[in-house]
């Protein structure tokens, strides 16, 4: 019977206790940590469980210790650089403090409220929403079922959700100061997908920021967060008969892309011709063919952050809700002129 098992299934605590002779409580004690058994009858548990190639199941498990150790976790648009980024900073995160990841996936612009709800059918601790909109009522469940929430770059007053979040309109300002400063009059702007809410602060921050000097957008081209809409929307104002002489971009992705049209398309020198800024300082930013001159959306911080508030909220459920705010970094690189800080 045990041959026939091994050929067609996972092996089971059952199946391990079959081969060593014991009861499935004796291999359960085995694999508790701090539960009595003799060492006899571990050493015999231990070597059944190495013959098998018996690996413990966590979800059973947790149907004993109510604690699955699982974070569901939505995010959104991985084909651009920097969720995908952010994901695998974050997943490793969550190992580094025992937690693994349960990944929804969303559109950005959609309502995660069903998908999320979906995911809680699995024995999920808490849950990381890094992409979409959720509304009060899918908050007001979650904290009913006992799951706390953490958002990361958007906020939701509601009991139970905590946030984090960079300072976006800062950003955005520090990247308009540094470029007024080094003397460019006409600054463009190429903008993400409007139903976003990093978005529309970027965009804000940069239209306060210039207007402080006196100066407004020059000209602007809406794309979607991608490397194609940044290429497409650069030539657009590259071509136009007054130009701009430096174009701030919502995000990194558009930003390289905006690069390329400009070096490769246009034949322009980037920075002599034209000067272009990016935002969240994705590690492609510092490769030698880009050498993006960008604003730091500082992820590793983010990733502690969201650590730290998902351990509290699931210690203490009950405490108001929080958030942390983190602060952008001017990430000065080769392409644009900048003012000294």
């Amino acid at each position: 019977m045990l041959e026939r098992r091994r050929g067609r299934r996972r092996i089971t605590s059952e199946d391990v206790a079959e081969l060593a002779g014991v009861s499935r409580s004796a291999v359960s004690r085995t694999f508790t940590p701090g539960a009595s058994v003799s060492a006899e009858m571990r050493d015999r548990v231990v070597q059944a469980a190495q013959e098998l190639g018996y690996r413990r199941n966590a979800l059973a498990r947790s149907l004993t210790t109510n604690s699955t150790d699982l974070i569901a976790v939505v995010m959104g648009y991985l084909s651009s650089q920097y969720e995908p980024y952010f994901l695998g900073r974050l997943t490793a995160g969550l190992q580094r403090v025992h937690k693994r990841a349960l990944l929804v996936h969303v559109d950005d612009s959609d309502d995660v409220g069903v998908p999320l709800l979906e995911a809680l059918a699995y024995p999920v601790e808490a849950a990381v929403v890094a992409a979409g909109s959720i509304s009060p009522e899918t908050a007001e469940e979650c904290m009913r079922l006992g799951i706390p929430l953490v958002l990361s770059g958007r906020a939701l007053k509601a009991d139970g959700v905590d946030a984090v979040r960079c300072d976006n309109h800062a950003g955005a300002r520090l990247a308009a100061d540094a470029l007024v400063r080094a003397g460019h009059q006409r600054i463009a702007y190429i903008g993400g997908k409007v139903s976003i809410q990093s978005e529309a602060e970027r965009s804000a921050g940069l239209r306060d920021g210039l207007a402080s000097h006196g100066l407004a957008v020059f000209a602007e081209e809406q794309g979607d967060f991608s490397f194609e809409s940044g290429y497409r929307a650069a030539v657009t104002l590259l071509r136009a008969q007054v130009p701009p002489d430096a174009i701030f971009c919502c995000n990194d992705a558009m930003a390289m892309g905006a690069m390329d049209a400009a070096r490769h398309t246009l034949g322009l020198r980037v920075p002599d011709d034209v000067s272009i800024v990016g935002f969240d300082d994705i590690p492609m930013s510092a490769w030698p063919g880009f050498n993006l001159t960008t604003v730091r959306n500082p992820v590793d911080q983010a990733v502690d952050n969201i650590l730290d508030l998902l351990q509290r909220r699931i210690g203490r459920p009950h405490l108001p809700p929080e958030i942390r705010w983190l602060r952008p970094v001017m990430v000065r690189r080769g392409s644009a002129r900048l003012a000294q800080p």
